[in-house]
């Protein structure tokens, strides 16, 4: 008697546990990717100028 496999069935097989760890990986990955980016640009626009450069010191 063939009957269809539970989805929880599908789950254990190695397969589809490659490809869900896979997908977990690269999205954790890319929050990852993301947030350095995110924090890197709000830091160099926060960033306080407190000498002023020579050229403007002229002006």
């Amino acid at each position: 008697m063939n009957r269809k496999p539970y989805p929880t069935e599908l789950a254990d097989s190695p397969k589809t546990k490659i490809w869900i760890w896979s997908a977990v990986a690269l999205l954790i990955t890319n929050f990852v990717v993301v947030g350095i980016v995110a924090f890197l640009i709000h830091r160099d626009s926060v960033q306080s100028d407190p000498q002023p450069s020579a050229a403007q010191q002229r002006q």
